[in-house]
């Protein structure tokens, strides 16, 4: 029968841990069949029995650590999370049928003290393999999972900008159809107001030459009385500057009916509902008609400076989308503009493509501010001034035409917006 002195031994040198019993020269005093049975054959036959020579990779580790145990006399611990495989191991427990690299938790405690100084330390090996694989396993899913959460998130905010700028499309069609509308009610009394008025110039220019000869006529006669009377009459009722004036006020009148018709026109021509059909169209009508109806706010800020190449040939687009690309860009432009400045806007063509620019000489933007203003709901503006799509909406109007929007700013001189539009065929966009 073993004695209980053989049986710890036996106990210890069987334990599914490694253990290992170090002097302060590292020198191995005792370790159990865990560590022997892991040697490598190169060195499981050597009479080397020092600790920091048979594992030279972790030998400055080893060291650190058992110093520290001789030196304060307290445990110290090295847990996977940190250094996982500090002796070149394999693990005792495989995982899908398979040797790893063992992951360890060693435990470096005094062993042997004498008059408070320790003799021996001694290191504790726990494999920990299963434990720290299926700790990682868990890391990797809760990872993956945050990914898709991410990219769930960012789906939605797709989503999201895509049904506002859906809204924001659906929402410029229905106004276009109410400003078509109305442009063609404004333009049935537009018609014959003005009608009505070149008859009334007609009239008036006869009844004039009509009064011109009866005055003609009183003088003639000499009639004394009569003649008085009339001189009277005449000022009384300021003829004189009636007779000039009127003429005047008539053709001013015209003067405006014909610039009233002209914004109509252009009215109808901006928001024209089938107008975002693909078809040829001229830009720089577009461009004109776009100004008209942003005149209003762009007068009282910016002069218009234009640089239109001759000659240009029509560009097969969605000419409303387009118009709406440009009104946000002047529009933009304008309010860009604090007290009074120019907006300039060049357009040049190529065989393969068109090149608007707009530039203006507003606040301009921030260098921090140019990467994100083609976001859904971005915003410099203060707020209830400005949605966040305009610029949005113009990305992928630009987009739809297969063509791209650059923007370059200098704060305190201007912004420039570039719109790059290929030259397309109807078959390019079937």
């Amino acid at each position: 029968m073993m004695s209980q002195s053989q049986l710890l031994q036996k106990l210890a040198s069987r334990l599914p841990l490694g253990v290992c019993v170090v002097d302060e020269h590292y020198q191995i005093i005792y370790w159990n069949e865990f560590f022997t049975d892991r040697l490598p054959t190169a060195k499981s036959d050597t009479q080397e029995n020092n600790l920091l020579t048979l594992f030279p990779e972790a030998a400055k580790f080893l060291q650190k650590k058992i110093n520290s145990v001789f030196v304060l006399n307290n445990a110290s611990f090295s847990y996977w999370e940190h250094r996982p495989h500090v002796f070149d191991f394999s693990s005792s427990r495989p995982i899908t049928g398979e040797e790893t690299a063992m992951y360890q938790n060693i435990e470096f405690f005094p062993l042997d003290i004498e008059d408070h100084q320790v003799k021996t330390v001694c290191l504790i090996v726990q494999d920990v393999t299963e434990l720290a694989s299926y700790y990682q396993a868990q890391k990797c899913l809760s990872e993956q999972l945050e990914q898709e959460h991410t990219a769930l998130s960012l789906l939605n905010k797709k989503l999201e900008a895509a049904q506002n700028q859906l809204l924001q499309s659906e929402k410029m069609v229905a106004i276009g159809q109410l400003a078509a509308g109305v442009a063609h009610e404004i333009n049935n009394p537009i018609g014959f107001v003005n009608s009505n008025l070149q008859s009334l110039q007609d009239y008036n220019n006869k009844l004039l030459k009509l009064l011109n000869f009866y005055q003609k006529l009183t003088h003639k006669i000499g009639s004394v009385p009569y003649f008085t009377l009339e001189q009277d009459m005449l000022k009384r009722y300021q003829f004189e500057f009636i007779c000039s004036d009127l003429p005047d006020l008539i053709r001013e009148s015209i003067e405006g009916l014909d610039r009233v018709a002209v914004i109509v026109k252009s009215l109808k021509s901006f928001s024209h509902v089938d107008s975002s059909e693909w078809q040829y169209a001229n830009v720089i009508e577009g461009i004109e008609n776009t100004l008209k109806i942003a005149a209003n706010q762009i007068k009282y800020k910016a002069v218009v400076l234009r640089n239109f190449q001759d000659n240009l040939p029509e560009l097969y687009c969605q000419p409303m989308q387009l118009n709406q690309v440009f009104l946000n860009l002047l529009v933009n432009a304008a309010q860009a503009i604090e007290e009074r400045g120019e907006i300039s806007i060049d357009v040049s063509a190529s065989d393969a493509e068109f090149i608007i620019v707009i530039r203006d000489t507003g606040s301009g933007i921030a260098a921090s501010d140019l990467r994100k203003i083609f976001e859904p709901f971005y915003t410099t503006k203060l707020v209830g001034t400005g949605t966040g799509l305009g610029l949005s909406l113009s990305y992928s109007i630009v987009q739809k035409h297969k063509g791209e929007i650059k923007v370059s700013s200098v704060l305190g001189e201007g912004t420039a917006f570039t719109v790059i539009l290929p030259i397309l065929s109807p078959e390019d966009v079937a």
